[in-house]
């Protein structure tokens, strides 16, 4: 990144931080009870593309939820070819940010906008947008990977002790998404 570019983050991530909601009231959700799910990703390629398109696939069926809500953010000046609007799946990329690298626009106020039980950040690295986008949501339960920037941001993070592979963080944050206030008992075995 660019020493500009890295000055105008920077100041984004200071905007950040002032516009965090001091008063919100976090609310622990199961996944399998949960009525209204978002998932916010980075979309690296379409093979990441298509990992959240099947992930969300498998909420639908497994756990019968019918509202899931996807948003990907490519870091492309141009929308690629595969992720054109699809139903319950939105994107933006570079030409969607202000001057700070805050996401602007009908799609992402729209997003933020909706109440959701649980939000799910499945990105592998911290970016901006994604962050902006996971602070301002009006969701009740925010959930993620674990990192140093995300403590302010998230209700619940999940350590995945280094890994890269994001089918691995799936995988994590949907079997503690089914722990949450689970109204069965553990078992150790």
């Amino acid at each position: 990144m660019k020493p500009f570019d890295r000055l105008k983050e920077w100041m984004g991530i200071r905007r950040l931080l002032r516009e965090l909601p001091q008063d919100r009231n976090p609310v622990a959700h199961n996944l399998a009870r949960a009525r209204k799910v978002a998932i916010v990703y980075l979309v690296e390629d379409e093979a990441a593309h298509n990992h959240i398109r099947n992930y969300v696939k498998r909420i639908k069926e497994e756990l019968g939820i019918s509202n899931v809500k996807a948003l990907g953010y490519s870091e492309e000046k141009a929308m690629p070819h595969y992720l054109h609007a699809k139903l319950n799946f939105d994107a933006i990329c570079q030409k969607d940010l202000n001057w700070y690298r805050i996401p602007q626009g009908n799609t992402v106020q729209n997003f933020m906008a909706e109440e959701y039980e649980i939000i799910i950040d499945l990105t592998l690295e911290d970016r901006l947008p994604i962050q902006y986008i996971m602070a301002k949501s009006r969701s009740r339960f925010k959930v993620g990977r674990w990192s140093e920037s995300n403590t302010k941001i998230l209700d619940m993070m999940i350590d995945v002790a280094g890994s890269r592979s994001l089918p691995q963080l799936i995988q994590q944050v949907h079997h503690y998404l089914l722990m949450v206030n689970s109204r069965t008992e553990p078992s150790l075995n």
